[in-house]
Protein backbone atom coordinates (compact mmCIF):
# COMPACT_ATOMS: atom_id res chain seq x y z
CA UNK A 1 0.00 0.00 0.00
CA UNK A 2 1.37 3.39 -1.03
CA UNK A 3 0.12 6.66 0.46
CA UNK A 4 1.31 10.02 -0.80
CA UNK A 5 0.22 13.51 0.21
CA UNK A 6 0.81 16.90 -1.36
CA UNK A 7 -0.50 20.42 -0.84
CA UNK A 8 -2.25 21.77 -3.93
CA UNK A 9 -2.73 25.12 -2.26
CA UNK A 10 -3.05 26.45 1.26
CA UNK A 11 -6.58 25.16 1.66
CA UNK A 12 -6.95 21.85 -0.20
CA UNK A 13 -4.95 18.69 0.49
CA UNK A 14 -4.62 16.06 -2.21
CA UNK A 15 -3.83 12.57 -0.96
CA UNK A 16 -3.19 9.47 -3.08
CA UNK A 17 -3.99 5.98 -1.85
CA UNK A 18 -2.82 2.89 -3.78
CA UNK A 19 -4.69 -0.17 -2.52
CA UNK A 20 -4.02 -2.52 -5.41
CA UNK A 21 -3.86 -6.08 -4.12
CA UNK A 22 -6.38 -5.41 -1.33
CA UNK A 23 -9.92 -6.83 -1.29
CA UNK A 24 -13.15 -5.90 0.46
CA UNK A 25 -13.70 -5.06 3.23
CA UNK A 26 -10.10 -3.88 3.64
CA UNK A 27 -10.36 -1.61 0.59
CA UNK A 28 -12.95 0.46 2.44
CA UNK A 29 -11.06 0.28 5.74
CA UNK A 30 -7.93 1.79 4.14
CA UNK A 31 -10.04 4.41 2.35
CA UNK A 32 -11.88 5.38 5.53
CA UNK A 33 -8.64 5.66 7.53
CA UNK A 34 -7.15 7.90 4.84
CA UNK A 35 -10.26 10.09 4.75
CA UNK A 36 -10.14 10.49 8.53
CA UNK A 37 -6.70 12.11 8.17
CA UNK A 38 -8.09 14.77 5.84
CA UNK A 39 -10.02 17.96 6.49
CA UNK A 40 -13.42 18.75 4.99
CA UNK A 41 -13.08 19.57 1.28
CA UNK A 42 -9.77 17.72 0.86
CA UNK A 43 -9.41 15.21 -1.96
CA UNK A 44 -8.50 11.52 -1.79
CA UNK A 45 -7.52 9.77 -5.02
CA UNK A 46 -7.72 5.98 -4.79
CA UNK A 47 -6.22 3.40 -7.18
CA UNK A 48 -7.54 -0.16 -6.78
CA UNK A 49 -7.69 -3.45 -8.64
CA UNK A 50 -10.62 -5.16 -6.92
CA UNK A 51 -13.58 -4.22 -9.18
CA UNK A 52 -16.34 -4.70 -6.54
CA UNK A 53 -14.57 -2.07 -4.41
CA UNK A 54 -15.02 0.50 -7.18
CA UNK A 55 -18.74 0.24 -6.42
CA UNK A 56 -18.59 -0.48 -2.67
CA UNK A 57 -16.22 2.31 -1.61
CA UNK A 58 -18.36 5.18 -2.96
CA UNK A 59 -21.55 3.58 -1.62
CA UNK A 60 -20.07 3.17 1.87
CA UNK A 61 -18.61 6.68 1.85
CA UNK A 62 -22.04 8.05 0.94
CA UNK A 63 -23.85 5.87 3.51
CA UNK A 64 -21.49 6.96 6.30
CA UNK A 65 -21.47 10.60 5.09
CA UNK A 66 -17.66 10.50 4.76
CA UNK A 67 -17.04 11.59 1.19
CA UNK A 68 -18.61 12.49 -2.12
CA UNK A 69 -17.59 10.67 -5.29
CA UNK A 70 -16.23 13.24 -7.75
CA UNK A 71 -14.85 10.89 -10.40
CA UNK A 72 -14.76 7.17 -11.12
CA UNK A 73 -13.11 5.53 -14.09
CA UNK A 74 -11.58 2.25 -15.14
CA UNK A 75 -8.03 3.11 -16.13
CA UNK A 76 -6.89 -0.37 -17.21
CA UNK A 77 -9.70 -2.74 -18.28
CA UNK A 78 -7.31 -5.66 -18.86
CA UNK A 79 -5.97 -5.49 -15.30
CA UNK A 80 -9.25 -4.26 -13.77
CA UNK A 81 -7.62 -1.14 -12.31
CA UNK A 82 -9.93 1.65 -11.18
CA UNK A 83 -9.46 5.29 -10.16
CA UNK A 84 -11.74 7.00 -7.63
CA UNK A 85 -11.66 10.66 -6.67
CA UNK A 86 -13.37 11.40 -3.35
CA UNK A 87 -14.02 14.74 -1.66
CA UNK A 88 -14.21 14.55 2.12
CA UNK A 89 -17.45 15.85 3.60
Amino acid sequence: MLVKSSKKDLRIMLKNLDIKGKVCPMTFVYTKLSLEELDQGDILEVILDFPPAAKNIPENCNRQNLAELMEKKEIDPEEGIWFLKLKKL
